[in-house]
């Protein structure tokens, strides 16, 4: 008994080390995936002479050299490998092994039986009986001569007249009745005309009403589009849903600032062909030269439409860091707030005019 209960406890304590062992696992792959970086990295070029041309290359590794994928466009094609400490996955320029097409083999099947069909007597002259006749010659020979008698009896006068004398019996009853038949079709035009006369008038009649309905449509829907407005705008004037939104749009910057990538160096030269259009676009790129910085330079042509670049960016995601700032924004009381009176709002919203 005690062996039992020994050899049981032993097996006990094994159970659990290797149940905490996986539970260690498992935790440390959630850290691995919330704590270590996806790094990326990639270039572009975009040149018009001599030629045009577009290239652009992109790495992305995570725990290098566990995950890598490379991604490629140059001529025109889309190029990418995955590789996975080194073994590489899938590649897009590896050649697919084309199968050998299988033919098809006839198979020929040979009676080895062949029926044989019995004649039957008078089918080879058309349905005909054979009838046989005994001829008698002078000098005492008897011979026998078969004849084909026909079966059927042609009856093609006799039908004939039959639908001649049909057709004269109902040609004789049609004068009789064209006279009552017209005199119907007339009735029941008058009576369609009456009928229609009748359904001009009334749809004439109810013109009034049907105005009056579409006018106080109308009315009711521009008092329930003044009363969303309303709505809208006392949503917006809130003290509370302020401060929620501006919270909500710092933790976007956030977001997009860790995102985006952090090094950033080359040269941009552009141009839309129109000077006011391409002043106004040098504008907008002097407002994000806090992003990307001294890195970049940037040449405006006033005269000429074109787009000359050579990039080089790189940059990395920590998905703790993202799931950090979503869960504070979510906890957040002035956003849960935000999120309830949206709901109500999208509710009168949706309302339409009865």
């Amino acid at each position: 008994m005690t062996a039992v209960l020994h050899a049981l406890l032993f097996l006990l304590k094994w159970i659990g080390i290797l149940l905490l062992v996986l539970l260690g696992l498992l935790l440390l792959i959630v850290l691995l995936v919330l704590l270590a970086p996806v790094r990326y990295r990639g270039r572009l070029d975009k040149k018009e002479a001599p030629e045009e041309i577009f290239r652009a290359d992109g790495l992305v590794s995570w725990l290098n050299p566990l995950l890598r994928v490379r991604v490629r466009f140059a001529e025109k094609k889309l190029h990418y490998t995955v590789r996975i400490f080194g073994i590489c996955l899938l590649n897009s320029d590896k050649p697919k092994k084309e199968k050998p097409v299988k033919e098809k083999k006839k198979k020929i099947k040979k009676s080895k039986k062949e029926k044989k069909r019995k004649e039957k007597p008078g089918k080879e002259n058309g349905g005909a009986a054979p009838t046989e006749q005994v001829v008698g010659d002078g000098d005492g020979t008897v011979e026998t001569v078969t004849q084909n008698l026909p079966e059927a009896i042609d009856t093609s006068d006799t039908v004939g007249d039959e639908m001649y004398s049909e057709s004269v019996e109902t040609a004789e009853q049609g004068t009789g009745d064209t006279a009552e038949n017209a005199d119907e079709v007339q009735g029941k035009k008058k009576v369609s005309l009456l009928t229609r006369i009748k359904q001009i008038i009334e749809k004439i009649k109810a013109i009034p009403e049907k105005i009056k309905q579409k006018v106080t449509h109308i009315v009711e829907t521009i008092k329930l589009l003044w009363h969303k407005k309303e709505k809208v705008v006392i949503f917006l004037q809130d003290e509370l849903h302020k401060t929620a939104i501006g919270k909500a749009w710092d933790t976007i910057k956030q977001i997009l600032r860790h995102i985006l990538p952090g090094k950033i160096k080359g040269q941009v030269e552009f141009g839309t062909g129109d000077p006011a259009s391409t002043g106004k676009a040098l504008g907008v790129l002097g407002m994000l030269y806090a992003w990307y910085g001294k890195g970049v330079t940037v040449v405006p042509d006033f005269y000429e439409k074109r787009v000359v670049a050579e990039l080089e960016f790189k940059g990395r995601i920590r998905f703790g860091t993202l799931l950090i700032k979503g869960l504070r924004l979510i906890r957040d009381k002035h956003v849960k707030r935000l999120v309830k009176n949206f709901k109500k709002l999208l509710n009168v919203l949706k309302q339409k005019a009865e």
